[in-house]
């Protein structure tokens, strides 16, 4: 069936700029407690465990935990989209620097 709002009723907002700005900085608040986790795991590992190469697990998670923040963060900022500057009178591109027409 077919779900439609009521006249009565608006649409919910979209997310503020204040709503956004929290939300980068809790998502870059885990990123670096993840790093700071991977590499305090890995420094603990080589003080207490690498002269007699025991518990060798914590080496690939010291990693994972250590590295993965930084690719999570470059795969983070290359997302987003790039915003066309508009020109000096404040137009925008014209449609053709847009859209590309391929005819067969």
């Amino acid at each position: 069936m077919h779900d439609t709002i009521p006249m009565d009723e608006k649409p919910a907002a979209a997310a503020s700029g204040r709503e956004v700005g929290a939300a980068a900085i809790a998502v870059d608040a885990c990123l670096v407690a993840a790093a700071m986790a991977g590499a305090s795991l890995l420094a603990w590992w080589t003080l207490a465990f690498h002269p007699s190469n025991s518990r060798l697990w914590m080496v690939p998670v010291g990693l994972v935990l250590a590295c993965t923040p930084a690719v999570v963060y470059l795969a983070l900022s290359f997302s987003q989209p790039r915003q066309r500057p508009a020109d000096a009178a404040g137009k925008p591109p014209p449609l053709s620097t847009v859209v590309v027409v391929v005819d067969k």
